[in-house]
């Protein structure tokens, strides 16, 4: 049986599981500088672009379809991918559906008119997908681990990263969260810096750090909460003698093990024959 045979649930996940075991990648690295901006005054940070273009129709789309680009580049160097668009609109819980091929590939275009991707349409054949930097600089990607390796002791701190888990997608979370809950996660993940503790962030950070709407923020944070992702308690605030003992925060802690677990729609993914072969050699076209 064909991936494009399962129900979608199960297509899904045999997708990610052979992308899985094709790169070895336990996560996808996203860059601190994909999340968030460095002052209030810089432009949009990536994760805020991607998911308001165009008016913020098919914002989710782009964000997840860039994120799978990440996973899968998780140790490379200048990736190129050459898979037809009705592979990745499997992996992305779409369907196989000829309109489902095509949000993929509005997807792409998109990315590729704001720089995050460069396209070589190829007739006949899928067009070769070039993955430029997750920082939102227009250049060619490399993955923040080597590149830190590389980097000047300086131009380290450019390349600091958070891990976004594979069971996102090997579990079939990708498909189950709007892009709000997965933008949210990933700014928890930023506030965390790689560290267990419970983080906090006002309104004002969301829109000067972020560049988040209020709604993205709440939505994304109820989902999360929701689906038991996310612990939010309310706490009190004691900011010293005579302090408004009525004044509260609430903080979030992060439950990541939760994507250990398979989302409600747990469907048999049965056996399917491998849809992502092996990746194009970028240095067959692109050079060094």
């Amino acid at each position: 049986m064909s991936d494009s045979e399962l129900g979608p649930v199960a297509a899904q996940r045999s997708a990610a599981q052979q992308v899985r075991a094709l790169t070895r990648a336990k996560s996808a690295a996203v860059r601190f500088r994909f999340i968030a901006r460095a002052e209030p005054n810089d432009a949009p940070p990536p994760l805020a672009r991607l998911l308001r273009g165009s008016g913020g129709k098919g914002g989710a789309a782009r964000l997840k379809l860039y994120l799978s680009m990440l996973w899968m580049a998780r140790n490379e160097d200048r990736p190129v991918f050459q898979y037809p668009a009705q592979e990745w609109a499997l992996l992305l819980g779409y369907g196989s559906t000829p309109s489902a091929a095509r949000r993929v590939q509005d997807g792409f275009r998109w990315l590729s008119e704001e720089a995050f991707v460069e396209l070589e349409r190829r007739q006949g054949a899928p067009s070769a997908v070039r993955l430029l930097s997750d920082a939102g600089t227009g250049t060619p990607y490399m993955a923040p681990g080597l590149a830190i390796k590389r980097a000047p002791k300086a131009e380290r701190e450019e390349h600091l990263y958070v891990q976004l888990n594979a069971a996102l997608w090997t579990n079939g979370w990708i498909v189950e969260l709007t892009g709000a809950a997965v933008a949210m996660y990933l700014v928890l993940l930023h506030e965390m810096r790689g560290e267990e503790k419970q983080v906090w962030f006002s309104p004002r950070m969301g829109r000067e750090r972020y560049d988040l709407s209020d709604e993205t923020r709440r939505k994304g944070l109820k989902e999360l909460e929701e689906r038991g992702l996310v612990k939010v308690t309310k706490r009190a605030l004691h900011q010293g003698l005579f302090s408004d003992p009525v004044r509260t925060r609430y903080v979030y802690d992060l439950n990541p093990d939760v994507f250990q677990l398979l989302t409600p729609e747990d469907e048999a993914v049965g056996q399917a024959r491998p849809r992502f072969s092996q990746p194009y050699n970028p240095s067959e076209e692109w050079g060094s």
